[in-house]
């Protein structure tokens, strides 16, 4: 018995405007890139942003309802990546990437309306979009000058917190010996002082 192929999901945006023949196809290629992103348990910024930045082909004049697809994924790539906090891919700025006519995701206009994030609204997209990105939890990068800063600054605090331990030792064993040398031995029992 064959194994059945494995099914290549797409790894960008500009791969999900290539697998679209359609409307539906474009839905069913995001939905496999959102999955995609969250199989691949992609956490770093870096690799969200390469996930992004490579500008799609446009769907516009290729399939009816390719205006949507151009707008949802501007709209989508600009609204990812501020919630990552990466900088915004430098094809969402292009203005053709705009819906001709309002598209609402679903029949609850009113609530799309409210509820559509800015980056959708601008482009006549309304929907509520998935948040696919989760960043890693951790301390925030930090760059290597500030690593190595932090490092001096700790090693000098050690050193003076050595110097000190060494001084306090130093003065306690120089009061011992000024004790030591100060005591009266006592002399052999029975003896008399004059």
């Amino acid at each position: 018995m064959k194994d059945a192929p494995a099914v290549r999901r797409p790894a960008t945006l500009a791969d999900v405007a290539c697998c679209a023949d359609d409307l539906a196809s474009f839905g069913m290629s995001l939905r496999d890139w959102q999955h995609e992103i969250d199989q691949a348990r992609i956490h770093s910024r870096n690799e969200f942003r390469r996930r992004l930045e490579e500008a799609p082909v446009r769907c516009r004049g290729r399939f009816e309802g390719g205006d949507i697809a151009d707008a949802y994924l501007a709209a989508y790539a600009e609204w990812l990546a501020d919630r990552a906090g990466i900088p915004r891919p430098a094809w969402v700025r292009d203005l053709d990437r705009v819906a001709a006519d309002p598209w609402f995701a679903t029949s609850l206009r009113g609530r799309l309306l409210a509820t559509t994030p800015a980056s959708f609204r601008q482009r006549n997209i309304f929907t509520t979009p998935e948040p696919v990105f989760r960043p890693a939890p951790g301390r925030p990068r930090v760059s290597t000058d500030r690593k190595r800063e932090k490092a001096r600054l700790r090693q000098k605090a050690y050193r003076q917190r050595i110097r000190a331990l060494v001084e306090k030792a130093r003065k306690i064993n120089q009061a011992e010996a000024r004790r030591s040398a100060l005591r009266v031995r006592p002399g052999p029992v029975g003896a008399r002082h004059r």
